[in-house]
């Protein structure tokens, strides 16, 4: 039997649920799954255990009742974990339970996202990131297997332990590629993912005030969850101060499955990601979402993204709001022409897709 352990993600996350659980499930391996969210839903079914926790009580309790219940099992081979907080279950485990595969799943670059995030000073910043280093490493001996979600951009935090590295990108599944080139030839937009200055949100809506000069009907979509209520009223604000009411819509976050929904209803995808540690270091996933989409893609030249695409999407500088407007310009004026699309959902078909590499996921569990 296998373990999967979550603290901080959605039970029915993506890359750990729709992707990971669902393909060792379809090939008939059993699975107990513990999760700590406020989404309280009940996702088992055949050779699926499920367990949600209050997402309130804390880690040390989690940690205990996870362990309680992985003892009454007996039969656990594997155990895979999603947060680096839960690293101190492997070393419960590795004494109590004997025979035992451990697999840390990095979703992002933690010191990349706390050197993004964080207002403390350069140095204190710093010192935090090493102290959090220090304390992972501890853990890490009772590590059997590292997965990372994103190429090495910059020094991997890992290369230097001996503890064996899977690269497994979050790739779109092959269902969700339209069967057929239908593009949308009216200029409808969308940007879906966390809404925070860091994302170049702010950027994108003010980009928006030259193009309706130009497009009056045309529409953007911003799709997902606010980092800061601060940033959600200075967005909304600056939509009304430019008078963009009828041209920018919110919507809040939806289930994975309705996201293709919207995607579906837009023709041009825009990843306006300013510069900062965290975009240089993490690959977006709506990139792959959006190839997939059929959309023409307008993003800033940001190294993770160069990584898989070069001359299929339109480029703009990062942190350039008129540099962002001219690509978006470009993106609308070659909406009759299919080939950046084309060329996209090859890449898709043929090399980013969930279904290519989950051979080697499956591999881990044999």
């Amino acid at each position: 039997m296998i373990a999967v352990v979550s603290s901080s993600h959605y039970p029915d996350d993506e890359r750990i649920y729709q992707k990971q659980i669902c393909s060792l499930l379809s090939i008939g391996k059993n699975i107990v799954y513990y999760t700590k969210s406020s989404k309280n839903i009940n996702l088992s079914k055949d050779k699926l255990v499920h367990i949600n926790f209050d997402l309130k009580i804390s880690i040390k309790t989690f940690f205990k009742k996870v362990f309680e219940d992985l003892v009454k099992r007996k039969s656990i081979n594997h155990i895979q974990i999603h947060e680096t907080e839960l690293l101190p279950l492997f070393k419960i485990v590795k004494k109590d339970l004997k025979n035992i595969f451990t697999i840390y799943d990095v979703h992002e670059d933690m010191n990349a996202l706390y050197r993004t995030f964080s207002k403390r000073s350069f140095i204190i910043k710093e010192l935090a990131i090493l102290k959090r280093n220090f304390e992972e490493n501890l853990n890490l001996k009772f590590v059997d297997q590292i997965i990372l979600a994103n190429p090495p951009i910059s020094n991997l935090n890992y290369e230097n332990l001996n503890i064996p590295i899977l690269i497994l990108e979050n790739y779109v599944e092959k269902k969700y590629i339209k069967k057929e080139i239908k593009t949308l030839k009216k200029p409808n937009m969308i940007y879906h993912g966390h809404l925070g200055p860091e994302r170049g949100i702010e950027d994108l809506v003010m980009a928006m005030q030259g193009l309706v000069i130009q497009y009056s009907k045309i529409k953007l979509t911003l799709l997902g969850s606010f980092r800061t209520i601060t940033f959600e009223k200075k967005i909304k604000n600056l939509i009304k101060k430019l008078s963009l009411e009828k041209n920018i819509q919110i919507i809040n976050q939806v289930s994975y499955k309705d996201v293709w929904k919207i995607l579906k209803k837009n023709s041009i995808g825009i990843i306006p990601f300013r510069k900062n540690p965290l975009t240089e270091n993490c690959t977006p996933t709506k990139l792959f979402e959006m190839m997939a989409s059929y959309h023409h893609i307008v993003a800033t030249n940001l190294r993770p993204i160069k990584y898989f695409v070069s001359d299929s999407i339109y480029w703009a500088e990062p942190n350039n709001v008129n540099s962002l407007k001219n690509a978006i310009l470009s993106a609308i004026e070659s909406l009759d022409d299919n080939y950046k699309i084309i060329k996209n959902i090859e890449l898709i078909k043929n090399k980013y897709n969930w279904d290519v590499i989950k051979s080697k996921y499956i591999k881990l569990f044999e």
